[in-house]
């Protein structure tokens, strides 16, 4: 596909020094934040998440500078008490994924032969991946209405391939409102009784993800890796989320909150304060991070032609991104809109997706800069302008067919953001989860723990170890939590 913004394609030479100059950044970044290791900070926070976003990517697809990777997300919930993800040690996650189940015997044989790497995904589940063509208010993108469950079959698919998984942890609800990152490597998709049996886990662990399964007729599996990488997400501190409904409702707004495929992709971004933002590199990693903001200034619209595109502007402070390394070796992303607020609908746009100057946006999408230039910061404050900016071509819409529990805004602390433009009202708290208790990242040791596989305690000696180390921050984040008291 040829690059929307021709006058931006480098010249000879340029193009490598341009993704040197990112990677170098990007290697410094990782040196100051990311660690492999969970501390009992973050095991805590991932223990109590009620929100868990997963990411993967699919296998490399066509050649020479169109070969890109796919790229898959799901957002998984707490469902009935039980929470979205398992830290089974301070080096091993695992996340609990309920199936469709099967009516027929040779159905539920292909589906075995699937998940154990034999066979390509079965044709019923090929059939909810798929959706149902919808009508789209573009005519370049395509737009498919599916359950969620075609996320989650994507997202293991694609798993059982890379063998990566990335984890954006999540609980909007907290006061704090942090967000962690986590990247798993040697990912292996496990029924309950090889969990159980590979960590040393007592069955009644499990046994929580076992009665959901039970009672709503699926099939319970893991996906279980080891931590590759663990960093903060700050920019999920911006606002705070509470519960209008204790269950999803049964059906969907009416206009004028209603939003589908056939109504302008502006209608929906224009009322949004997050999205999240998945990237993957060309050799696997995944990646997910929130993109914030005042509402309807995290994101913007914007056309050439036919074809329909998204900007997200990045200031200074976050001008080195590990995503941005990303895009130079894959330029294909997906953003994750999930509404719970207005449409209660949650949609995925995804295409190809580059990083380009602000002085591009500037010339070739003159109304989405002059948007970001004419907001004010934290004291009425100038806004700096981006450092630079993500585009991403919307070539795909796929919105999910269940609608989401409705959640409103806690006015203790609107919407604002500290690196999209907003007005910068609250700080990062870096210190939150008391990373600099953990050594920075190593390449060497990392290479050492892949090469050996996903970790494995039969004996279990490992968990009992972490829920022992753990249970001090445990203790301390759910008193927190039940007080709802704000982090000084």
């Amino acid at each position: 596909m040829q690059y929307l913004l021709s006058a931006e394609k480098p010249v000879r030479g340029e193009r490598k020094r341009r993704e040197a100059t990112i990677a170098k950044g990007a290697d410094h970044f990782y040196e100051r934040q990311y660690r492999q290791c969970l501390n009992p900070t973050m095991g805590a926070f991932a223990m109590t998440a009620v929100q868990v976003l997963v990411a993967s990517g699919g296998a490399p697809q066509g050649r020479l500078w169109r070969r890109h990777r796919r790229t898959y997300a799901a957002l998984l919930e707490e469902t009935d008490g039980a929470p979205p993800l398992i830290v089974v040690d301070h080096q091993t996650i695992a996340v609990p994924l309920l199936l469709p189940r099967t009516k027929l015997p040779e159905e539920d044989d292909a589906v075995q032969r699937w998940l154990n790497g034999r066979r390509p995904m079965p044709r019923l589940y090929r059939n909810i991946v798929a959706g149902e063509e919808v009508r789209s208010a573009d005519a370049a993108v395509r737009a498919r209405e599916r359950h969620a469950d075609g996320a989650v079959l994507e997202i293991v698919d694609a798993v059982m391939k890379s063998k990566r998984l990335a984890l954006l942890v999540l609980h909007p609800y907290d006061p704090d409102a942090m967000g962690l990152h986590i990247t798993l490597f040697g990912v292996e998709v496990l029924g309950p009784e090889q969990l159980e049996r590979d960590h040393g886990l007592k069955s009644s662990e499990l046994e929580p993800y076992k009665s959901t399964a039970w009672h709503t007729g699926r099939r319970l599996v893991f996906c279980v890796g080891g931590t590759e990488e663990v960093f903060t997400q700050c920019s999920q501190n911006l606002f705070i989320k509470r519960r209008v409904a204790p269950s999803a409702p049964s059906s969907r707004p009416l206009a004028p909150n209603a939003w589908d495929p056939a109504l302008p992709l502006e209608r929906l971004i224009g009322t949004q304060f997050e999205m999240i933002q998945v990237t993957v590199s060309a050799h696997g990693p995944p990646g997910a991070s929130p993109r914030n903001g005042d509402i309807g200034k995290a994101a913007f619209v914007e056309r050439q032609g036919k074809r329909v595109f998204v900007l997200i502007p990045y200031h200074p402070g976050n001008s080195v991104h590990g995503h941005a390394a990303k895009l130079w070796s894959n330029p294909y992303g997906t953003i994750v809109i999930s509404d719970d607020h207005r449409a209660l609908c949650r949609v995925t746009l995804s295409g190809p997706a580059w990083v380009v100057s602000h002085d591009r946006v500037k010339r070739d999408f003159p109304r989405a800069a002059a948007q970001v230039a004419a907001q004010c910061g934290h004291h009425d404050k100038v806004i700096p302008d981006p450092e630079y900016w993500f585009l991403q071509e919307v070539a795909e819409l796929v919105q999910q067919h269940e609608p989401l529990a409705a959640n409103r805004l806690d006015p203790i602390r609107p919407t604002c953001s500290i690196s999209a433009g907003g007005q910068a009202c609250h700080g990062k708290k870096p210190a939150y989860f008391a990373a600099d208790t953990l050594p920075p990242y190593d390449q060497a040791l990392q290479h050492a723990r892949e090469a050996a596989g996903r970790p494995v305690d039969p004996t279990g000696v490992e968990h009992r170890r972490w829920l022992e180390t753990v249970r001090d921050a445990l203790d301390a984040r759910q008193a927190h939590l039940q007080t709802g008291a704000l982090f000084k």
